[in-house]
């Protein structure tokens, strides 16, 4: 609840939409990889110095990377696994198994936002320092509410852009508190969600666009 009034907050605050250049994403992560990698590890890191523009480049950077493979691929079946050992183990040992588990998951992917919050959830559960939770949380977060920077939803044009469709959810449950999803559609390269409503939006439909993921799977065929 903290993290999305949080993110709330700040999306409310914002002026102006946060513009996504894919091409000079793409030619940044591929030209000056060292560089990106060292945005990476400050992510990692906390580093309190980025900017919204910086946590653009790592999100949709990651993209980019061979470590990417679009929506739907064996590190989010990764994440699925991890997520039933984290809903259905009751020992201790358990839920720590399946916290180091998250750890190796992240390093693969520092962006995901449902890992993010799986993570900060299980360190809760295990007491972790105070630090380290908020470790995933401050991350999770800032990811949440660059993504909600980029548009308002209301149409393709100004559809919330992602690189899985499954950040769509956590920006639909997390921060925005929707209720009911009534359906879901592909528009050219957009998924429209509608739903009865959102306690955090106005409407009953939501735009996001998925082109990212669309082209990464034009281009393995």
């Amino acid at each position: 609840l903290f993290i999305s009034i949080l993110s709330l907050q700040v999306y409310c605050s914002a002026q102006e939409i946060l513009k996504v250049d894919y091409p000079a994403i793409k030619e940044y992560v591929t030209n000056h990889n060292t560089e990106f990698q060292k945005l990476m590890q400050r992510f990692a890191e906390n580093d309190t110095l980025l900017t919204r523009q910086d946590h653009a480049m790592l999100y949709y950077g990651y993209s980019f990377t061979p470590a990417y493979k679009g929506s739907m691929d064996d590190f989010h079946r990764g994440i699925a696994h991890y997520g039933w050992q984290y809903c259905n183990v009751n020992k201790e040992e358990k839920y720590e198994d399946a916290y180091n588990i998250g750890k190796e998951l992240l390093k693969k992917n520092p962006v995901s936002l449902q890992l993010l919050y799986n993570m900060y959830g299980i360190a809760g559960l295990l007491q972790k320092d105070i630090r380290e939770i908020k470790h995933y949380s401050k991350r999770y977060a800032a990811l949440l509410t660059m993504i909600a920077l980029t548009g308002d939803g209301t149409s393709e044009e100004t559809a919330f852009k992602v690189i899985c469709v499954n950040d769509e959810y956590q920006l639909l449950n997390m921060l925005f508190k929707m209720e009911n999803m009534k359906g879901q559609s592909l528009v050219n390269k957009c998924d429209l969600i509608e739903f009865d409503k959102c306690q955090y939006y106005e409407g009953n439909q939501m735009y996001f666009d998925i082109s990212r993921s669309l082209d990464y799977m034009s281009e393995l065929f």
